[in-house]
Protein backbone atom coordinates (compact mmCIF):
# COMPACT_ATOMS: atom_id res chain seq x y z
CA UNK A 1 0.00 0.00 0.00
CA UNK A 2 1.60 3.75 -1.14
CA UNK A 3 -0.40 6.91 0.37
CA UNK A 4 0.88 10.29 1.00
CA UNK A 5 1.01 11.48 5.08
CA UNK A 6 -0.90 13.92 5.68
CA UNK A 7 -0.34 13.91 9.35
CA UNK A 8 1.96 11.18 11.29
CA UNK A 9 2.46 10.93 15.02
CA UNK A 10 5.13 9.10 16.79
CA UNK A 11 5.65 9.64 20.48
CA UNK A 12 3.56 12.32 21.27
CA UNK A 13 4.74 14.69 18.42
CA UNK A 14 2.70 15.06 15.10
CA UNK A 15 3.96 15.90 11.93
CA UNK A 16 2.01 17.76 9.11
CA UNK A 17 3.72 16.24 5.54
CA UNK A 18 2.16 15.71 2.28
CA UNK A 19 3.32 17.16 -1.27
CA UNK A 20 5.81 19.63 0.28
CA UNK A 21 6.62 16.41 3.14
CA UNK A 22 10.14 16.45 5.12
CA UNK A 23 9.02 14.21 7.42
CA UNK A 24 8.12 10.72 7.23
CA UNK A 25 7.48 7.90 9.70
CA UNK A 26 7.18 4.73 9.38
CA UNK A 27 5.96 1.53 11.75
CA UNK A 28 5.80 -1.93 12.51
CA UNK A 29 5.12 -3.95 15.58
CA UNK A 30 6.12 -2.25 18.62
CA UNK A 31 8.37 0.00 16.76
CA UNK A 32 8.08 3.16 14.81
CA UNK A 33 10.82 5.79 12.75
CA UNK A 34 11.08 9.34 12.07
CA UNK A 35 13.20 10.69 9.36
CA UNK A 36 13.21 14.42 8.14
CA UNK A 37 13.89 14.03 4.58
CA UNK A 38 15.69 17.04 3.94
CA UNK A 39 17.45 18.12 6.94
CA UNK A 40 19.33 15.32 8.82
CA UNK A 41 18.01 12.07 8.07
CA UNK A 42 16.74 10.16 10.67
CA UNK A 43 16.42 11.58 14.30
CA UNK A 44 13.53 9.06 16.25
CA UNK A 45 13.52 5.37 16.35
CA UNK A 46 10.71 4.60 19.27
CA UNK A 47 10.66 0.97 20.48
CA UNK A 48 8.08 -0.30 22.85
CA UNK A 49 7.51 3.58 23.91
CA UNK A 50 11.69 4.06 24.65
CA UNK A 51 13.75 6.48 22.80
CA UNK A 52 16.56 4.80 21.49
CA UNK A 53 18.11 7.15 18.25
CA UNK A 54 19.09 10.76 18.19
CA UNK A 55 20.75 11.39 14.88
CA UNK A 56 21.54 9.01 11.22
CA UNK A 57 23.07 10.90 8.82
CA UNK A 58 24.57 9.79 5.29
CA UNK A 59 27.89 12.12 4.09
CA UNK A 60 29.55 12.55 0.39
CA UNK A 61 33.02 13.67 -1.01
CA UNK A 62 33.49 13.64 -4.80
CA UNK A 63 35.43 14.96 -7.40
CA UNK A 64 36.94 18.26 -6.54
CA UNK A 65 35.23 18.64 -3.25
CA UNK A 66 37.49 20.02 -0.41
CA UNK A 67 35.07 18.76 2.58
CA UNK A 68 31.96 16.69 2.93
CA UNK A 69 28.27 17.13 2.28
CA UNK A 70 24.93 15.69 3.89
CA UNK A 71 22.88 13.47 1.51
CA UNK A 72 20.19 15.13 3.06
CA UNK A 73 21.45 19.03 1.29
CA UNK A 74 21.16 17.70 -1.67
CA UNK A 75 17.96 18.04 -4.34
CA UNK A 76 15.01 15.66 -2.80
CA UNK A 77 13.41 13.71 -6.28
CA UNK A 78 11.22 11.79 -4.10
CA UNK A 79 10.14 9.81 -0.91
CA UNK A 80 7.58 7.13 -0.62
CA UNK A 81 6.60 5.35 2.41
CA UNK A 82 4.85 1.47 1.37
CA UNK A 83 3.41 -1.03 3.60
CA UNK A 84 4.89 -4.66 2.76
CA UNK A 85 3.02 -6.55 5.77
CA UNK A 86 -0.76 -5.29 5.06
CA UNK A 87 -2.18 -8.48 6.28
CA UNK A 88 -0.13 -8.54 9.78
CA UNK A 89 0.26 -4.70 10.40
CA UNK A 90 -1.34 -2.16 7.82
CA UNK A 91 1.26 0.58 8.65
CA UNK A 92 3.51 2.15 6.16
CA UNK A 93 7.13 0.11 7.24
CA UNK A 94 9.48 1.46 4.29
CA UNK A 95 10.61 3.91 3.12
CA UNK A 96 12.34 4.64 -0.05
CA UNK A 97 13.80 8.31 -0.64
CA UNK A 98 15.58 9.58 -3.95
CA UNK A 99 18.36 12.20 -4.32
CA UNK A 100 20.18 13.76 -6.80
CA UNK A 101 23.75 16.63 -6.69
CA UNK A 102 24.13 17.07 -10.04
CA UNK A 103 27.38 19.15 -9.42
CA UNK A 104 28.90 16.05 -7.94
CA UNK A 105 27.16 13.70 -10.36
CA UNK A 106 25.57 11.54 -7.89
CA UNK A 107 22.52 9.99 -6.96
CA UNK A 108 21.35 8.58 -4.37
CA UNK A 109 18.30 6.10 -3.62
CA UNK A 110 18.08 4.87 0.13
CA UNK A 111 15.65 2.38 1.31
CA UNK A 112 14.61 1.86 4.86
CA UNK A 113 12.29 -1.24 5.85
CA UNK A 114 11.56 -1.71 9.52
CA UNK A 115 10.34 -4.79 11.31
CA UNK A 116 9.08 -4.86 14.90
CA UNK A 117 9.40 -7.04 17.69
CA UNK A 118 6.00 -8.25 19.55
CA UNK A 119 4.71 -5.88 22.21
CA UNK A 120 7.18 -5.72 24.99
CA UNK A 121 10.13 -7.47 23.30
CA UNK A 122 12.04 -4.56 23.22
CA UNK A 123 13.56 -5.91 19.78
CA UNK A 124 13.08 -3.99 16.65
CA UNK A 125 15.24 -4.34 13.37
CA UNK A 126 15.95 -1.68 10.59
CA UNK A 127 17.08 -2.66 6.86
CA UNK A 128 18.84 -0.19 4.86
CA UNK A 129 20.00 -0.41 1.39
CA UNK A 130 21.70 2.28 -0.11
CA UNK A 131 22.49 2.61 -3.95
CA UNK A 132 24.74 5.25 -5.38
CA UNK A 133 24.58 5.79 -9.31
CA UNK A 134 27.20 8.11 -11.29
CA UNK A 135 25.73 10.67 -13.64
CA UNK A 136 28.93 11.59 -15.03
CA UNK A 137 30.26 10.27 -18.73
CA UNK A 138 33.45 9.74 -16.93
CA UNK A 139 34.66 7.64 -13.91
CA UNK A 140 33.14 9.47 -10.32
CA UNK A 141 35.70 9.03 -7.01
CA UNK A 142 33.69 8.99 -4.62
CA UNK A 143 33.90 8.76 -0.44
CA UNK A 144 30.67 8.05 1.37
CA UNK A 145 30.07 8.25 5.37
CA UNK A 146 27.66 7.02 7.55
CA UNK A 147 27.11 8.40 10.87
CA UNK A 148 25.24 7.29 13.60
CA UNK A 149 24.24 8.39 16.81
CA UNK A 150 22.23 6.23 19.05
CA UNK A 151 20.99 7.46 22.85
CA UNK A 152 20.07 4.31 24.32
CA UNK A 153 17.43 4.67 26.66
CA UNK A 154 16.53 8.07 25.64
CA UNK A 155 19.98 9.16 27.12
CA UNK A 156 23.61 10.11 26.11
CA UNK A 157 25.17 9.10 29.08
CA UNK A 158 26.23 5.58 30.59
CA UNK A 159 26.47 3.06 27.16
CA UNK A 160 30.06 1.55 25.80
CA UNK A 161 29.76 1.30 21.84
CA UNK A 162 33.08 -0.52 19.66
CA UNK A 163 33.57 -1.73 16.41
CA UNK A 164 34.09 -5.47 15.59
CA UNK A 165 36.07 -6.60 12.59
CA UNK A 166 35.53 -3.44 10.92
CA UNK A 167 31.98 -3.95 9.98
CA UNK A 168 29.80 -4.52 13.06
CA UNK A 169 29.07 -1.36 15.26
CA UNK A 170 28.05 -2.20 18.66
CA UNK A 171 26.51 -0.31 21.79
CA UNK A 172 25.35 -1.30 25.13
CA UNK A 173 23.69 0.71 27.46
CA UNK A 174 24.34 -1.53 30.72
CA UNK A 175 22.48 -0.27 33.22
CA UNK A 176 19.46 0.27 30.84
CA UNK A 177 20.11 -3.69 29.66
CA UNK A 178 19.57 -2.07 25.78
CA UNK A 179 21.63 -3.09 23.24
CA UNK A 180 21.70 -2.08 19.63
CA UNK A 181 24.21 -3.97 16.56
CA UNK A 182 24.47 -2.53 13.34
CA UNK A 183 25.82 -5.17 10.84
CA UNK A 184 27.15 -4.44 7.50
CA UNK A 185 26.30 -6.75 4.69
CA UNK A 186 28.17 -5.76 1.79
CA UNK A 187 30.71 -4.17 1.13
CA UNK A 188 33.17 -4.15 3.99
CA UNK A 189 33.61 -0.38 4.78
CA UNK A 190 37.07 1.51 3.69
CA UNK A 191 37.77 2.63 7.12
CA UNK A 192 35.61 2.82 9.69
CA UNK A 193 35.18 4.76 13.70
CA UNK A 194 33.96 4.98 17.09
CA UNK A 195 34.14 7.90 18.77
CA UNK A 196 32.60 10.31 21.39
CA UNK A 197 29.89 13.01 20.48
CA UNK A 198 30.73 15.82 18.41
CA UNK A 199 34.39 14.56 17.29
CA UNK A 200 32.72 12.62 14.08
CA UNK A 201 30.39 14.63 13.32
CA UNK A 202 32.91 17.88 13.00
CA UNK A 203 34.92 16.08 10.91
CA UNK A 204 31.90 16.19 8.47
CA UNK A 205 32.03 20.33 8.90
CA UNK A 206 35.88 21.37 9.36
CA UNK A 207 36.81 22.48 5.71
CA UNK A 208 38.95 19.62 4.86
CA UNK A 209 38.41 16.24 2.96
CA UNK A 210 38.42 14.04 5.96
CA UNK A 211 39.21 10.05 6.45
CA UNK A 212 38.01 7.83 9.07
CA UNK A 213 40.49 6.89 11.72
CA UNK A 214 39.96 3.31 12.17
CA UNK A 215 39.58 3.50 15.80
CA UNK A 216 37.29 0.27 17.53
CA UNK A 217 37.07 1.49 20.40
CA UNK A 218 35.87 0.73 23.41
CA UNK A 219 34.10 4.53 23.86
CA UNK A 220 31.75 5.07 27.09
CA UNK A 221 28.76 7.54 27.47
CA UNK A 222 27.99 9.65 24.20
CA UNK A 223 28.68 7.61 21.70
CA UNK A 224 28.84 7.83 18.07
CA UNK A 225 30.25 6.04 15.03
CA UNK A 226 30.60 5.97 11.37
CA UNK A 227 31.32 4.00 8.29
CA UNK A 228 33.19 4.90 4.78
CA UNK A 229 33.41 3.41 1.47
CA UNK A 230 35.73 4.81 -0.85
CA UNK A 231 35.56 3.55 -4.79
CA UNK A 232 35.44 4.64 -7.91
CA UNK A 233 32.40 4.68 -10.23
CA UNK A 234 32.30 3.53 -13.87
CA UNK A 235 30.27 5.94 -16.66
CA UNK A 236 26.74 5.28 -15.48
CA UNK A 237 28.07 3.00 -12.77
CA UNK A 238 26.45 2.09 -9.12
CA UNK A 239 27.56 1.18 -6.21
CA UNK A 240 25.01 -0.94 -3.20
CA UNK A 241 25.36 -1.02 -0.03
CA UNK A 242 23.04 -3.30 2.61
CA UNK A 243 23.38 -2.79 6.48
CA UNK A 244 20.95 -3.93 8.49
CA UNK A 245 20.64 -2.52 12.58
CA UNK A 246 19.09 -4.48 15.30
CA UNK A 247 17.49 -3.25 18.85
CA UNK A 248 17.82 -6.16 21.70
CA UNK A 249 17.73 -6.64 25.22
CA UNK A 250 21.73 -6.63 26.11
CA UNK A 251 22.70 -9.79 26.46
CA UNK A 252 23.89 -10.47 30.48
CA UNK A 253 27.65 -10.95 28.85
CA UNK A 254 27.38 -7.44 27.23
CA UNK A 255 26.01 -5.71 30.10
CA UNK A 256 28.56 -7.44 32.23
CA UNK A 257 31.56 -6.04 30.06
CA UNK A 258 29.90 -2.91 29.67
CA UNK A 259 29.90 -2.40 33.86
CA UNK A 260 33.46 -3.45 33.98
CA UNK A 261 34.60 -1.26 31.63
CA UNK A 262 32.78 1.79 33.19
CA UNK A 263 33.77 1.01 36.68
CA UNK A 264 37.31 0.79 35.33
CA UNK A 265 37.21 4.48 33.87
CA UNK A 266 35.90 5.78 36.68
CA UNK A 267 38.77 4.05 38.19
CA UNK A 268 41.56 5.66 36.05
CA UNK A 269 39.79 9.34 36.74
Amino acid sequence: MTRPILLACAAGACFVTGASAQVFIIEDGNSTAAFDVTAGGQFSWIVDGGSELFNQDFYFRAGNMLDEASVTSTALIGAVPTDTNPFSDPRDDTLSVLYRDLAAGLEFEIRYGLSGGTPGSRTADLAEQIIIRNLLPSANAVSFFQYVDFDLGGTSTGDMGWIDNGRVANQVDAALGISVAETVVVPAPSHYSVANFPNILNLFSDGLPSTLDDNAGPVFDDVTWSFQWDFVLDPGGSFLISKDKLITPAPASLALVGIAGLVARRRRR
